[in-house]
């Protein structure tokens, strides 16, 4: 099993043993503000679910139907992870405003609220191990799935912080409005996991860093061409594709040409494995005298 597959098998394991967790803080206090809580950590779950079906099929090798492979399985699931989360929100604010009508203060309230501040330790363990790791930031979908562990990790701190001041103050209205707050803050985590998949889905460029790191990579091996000029990049799923016309002189043979095209390939392979390269070659009077000047 390769690792990215295990971490998304351990967010399951993870998301199953809090829901556990939060669903039994639930069932012996009987608040709308554990509900919701609960609520979420299921979202997580089905999560998890998807993220490992995306990575198997994302890590399938190109084939004659998609020739580019399945990279962007990821980003289908982890746009299907914002829509479950924003549907979370829905119930949530159903259930909310059925206990508005009849408010009241939670049963066993110490035990209820240990429980559910338990879950959120683990929640939070497991996110410090996704970010550590260093797979979130490869993988999409992991990425989505480490977000979402946050932000279920600060919701279980404000239901327990409201829930103890609904108690002290004896205001059993604050359970529900924490329910509503709730439902809003994972709605808006919901559409920006959305529209970020969204974005790379319909092929945005590499954050403006990697792109002037390429260009230097490209103008620093390209020694013998022109220019490169055309260049665009884009990013799908944990694959990077760049594009570009280098000019070399008109005299220079196609073999010549071609060890230039390898060494920048090399150049750009060593800092992003995996990056798909097309390099097309032209003559000098092809040339704009813009895009990256070879020095």
């Amino acid at each position: 099993m390769t690792s990215p597959l295990r971490f998304a098998f351990g967010s399951l394991v993870v998301g199953l043993i809090v829901f556990g967790i939060k669903g039994a803080a639930w069932y012996v206090s009987g608040t709308a503000a554990l509900y919701s809580d609960a609520l979420e950590s299921l979202v997580n779950v089905f999560a998890a679910l998807m993220v490992i079906v995306a990575l198997r099929t994302a890590a399938k090798p190109a084939d004659v139907e998609h020739p580019y492979g399945h990279a962007k399985a990821e980003l289908l699931s982890a746009m299907a992870e914002g829509g479950l989360i924003v549907l979370a929100a829905v119930l949530i604010l159903e259930q909310s405003a059925q206990t508005i009508g009849d408010p009241h203060l939670p049963a066993s309230p110490v035990l209820g609220l240990a429980l559910n501040a338990s879950s959120g330790i683990v929640n939070v363990i497991w996110a410090v191990v996704l970010t550590r790791s260093g797979a979130a930031r490869k993988f999409p979908a992991l990425e989505a799935d480490r977000s979402h562990l946050v932000a279920d990790a600060i919701t279980t701190v404000g239901v327990v912080g409201g829930l103890i001041i609904a108690i002290l103050a004896d205001i059993p209205l604050i359970d529900p409005l924490i329910a509503v707050g709730i439902a809003i803050q994972i709605a808006v985590i919901g559409g920006r996991t959305i529209l970020n998949s969204l974005s790379l889905l319909l092929d945005r460029a590499p954050p403006p860093d990697i792109v002037a790191r390429i260009r230097s990579l490209v103008g620093t091996h390209a020694i013998g061409a022109i220019e490169a000029h055309d260049m665009r990049m884009r990013q799908a799923g944990r694959s990077s594709f760049l594009e570009f016309h280098l000019v070399v002189p008109g005299t220079m043979t196609v073999s010549e040409s071609h060890l230039i095209c390898d060494r920048i390939e090399a150049a750009l392979k060593e800092e992003m494995p995996g990056v798909i390269i097309t390099i097309h070659v032209e003559p000098d009077h092809k040339a704009k005298h813009q895009g990256v000047l070879v020095v």
